[in-house]
């Protein structure tokens, strides 16, 4: 069987050092059994399956500090759906997309007992918008070829869920990722792993919008020459909504492009975390790597936390990060009022300019309303 280990969201050894972890706060609460656990129907799914589960069991949910993840209430196991029409060459690349995420103990809740997904593979320009993702879902894409567009639209009072997606040479991939918490008690939590080949091309847009908890996790593999990765997630926080988002790209060969360039704006006791992880690896030379953050903040209650790392093992490469947070620019507000706009005006057209490159982008697939509607809820 084609195996690899699995994608670590850090990288703790280096040369012969190694780093010291803290422990793993974890959270005591009601855990699904072994009882649980409901049959497929495919047999080469549900052996890989009970591994997954048999790890499962030796880890406790996890207690975030930052996100303020303390307590957690599992709905009730429905029955499986997700990887029925999974075959030995979807389990093969099945086996070689496994990550760490956001949480392994979420990645694997979702491997064992999701109730929505699909395998899907890829071989004509394809597009695909789901609108119905259950409460935990697991999803495997292959794209061979072609160009797939797929879009993804969370809205549920609890998620769990993973996306793995690999994009083939000379294949390229469209993604968005829609997050949109219904009340103010959900939680969101979203793991997406993408590995890329030579000569790919790969553009990501996620949008992150209410709920309690609201977690995106997003690594790219570009194990690949020539490749191409951007990657722009955009949020929208507003009441006491955190968002929670980590996204990291890791480059093991060498003349690839990879960026990711967050935004967004929150008010009132809103947060966001960011961590943003570049990480070059020795071998990758005159690979090209950017990463940024910008929040605008429209209350003194809303906080921002951004950790954005670079490590870089290689001298021959090009690679920035950068994360920033400022109110409204005055400048900019007192430019729409010479226009003759009111003040209130400006200010909300300032904060709708954030969104409008992806607006237009939804716009292709007639769901562009969607971020409209959360600007609408927050600016009125």
């Amino acid at each position: 069987m084609n195996t690899m280990k699995i994608e670590k969201t850090l990288r703790l050894e280096h040369q012969n050092l190694r780093a010291i972890v803290p422990q793993r706060k974890t959270i005591d609460t009601e855990d699904y059994k072994v009882d649980d656990f409901k049959p497929s129907g495919n047999n080469l799914l549900d052996e890989w399956r009970i591994r997954r589960l048999s790890e499962y069991l030796t880890y406790k949910f996890p207690m975030w500090k930052r996100t303020g993840l303390k307590n957690l209430s599992l709905p009730n196991v429905l029955p499986y759906k997700g990887l029925e029409a999974l075959d030995i060459e979807g389990l093969n690349l099945l086996e070689t997309l496994d990550f760490e995420g956001a949480d392994r103990k979420f990645v694997l809740f979702a491997d064992v007992f999701s109730s929505s997904g699909e395998y899907i593979v890829v071989e004509d320009d394809t597009t695909i918008v789901v609108n119905d993702v259950g409460q935990i879902d697991n999803t495997l894409i292959d794209v061979r070829s072609g160009e797939l567009n797929f879009v993804r639209i969370v809205e549920r009072p609890f998620f769990i869920g993973n996306l793995r997606i690999k994009v083939r040479r000379n294949a390229k991939l469209n993604l968005y990722n829609l997050y949109l918490g219904t009340s103010k008690d959900d939680l969101l939590i979203s793991n997406v792993f993408i590995d890329v080949e030579n000569d790919s091309k790969t553009m990501v847009k996620d949008f992150y919008f209410g709920g309690k908890i609201n977690v995106g996790y997003v690594g790219v593999r570009v194990n690949a020459e020539n490749a191409y990765a951007d990657v722009r997630p955009y949020y929208l926080g507003n009441e006491k909504t955190v968002i929670d988002i980590l996204y990291l790209m890791r480059f093991y060969k060498p003349n690839s492009y990879g960026n990711v360039d967050a935004k967004g704006v929150l008010t009132d006791e809103a947060k966001v975390v960011f961590r943003g992880i570049m990480d070059i690896l020795s071998g990758a030379k005159e690979v090209e790597a950017h990463q940024s953050n910008h929040a605008t903040l429209m209350s003194l209650k809303a906080k921002v936390e951004a950790i954005p790392s670079l490590m870089v093992d290689e001298n021959d490469v090009v690679a920035s990060h950068a994360a920033s947070s400022s109110p409204i620019d005055e400048n900019m507000v007192f430019y729409l009022m010479s226009r003759g706009i009111p003040k209130e005006d400006a200010q909300k057209m300032i904060v709708r300019g954030v969104f409008e490159t992806l607006k237009d982008e939804l716009k292709r697939y007639n769901l562009e309303g969607v971020v409209e509607h959360a600007l609408d809820s927050v600016l009125g």
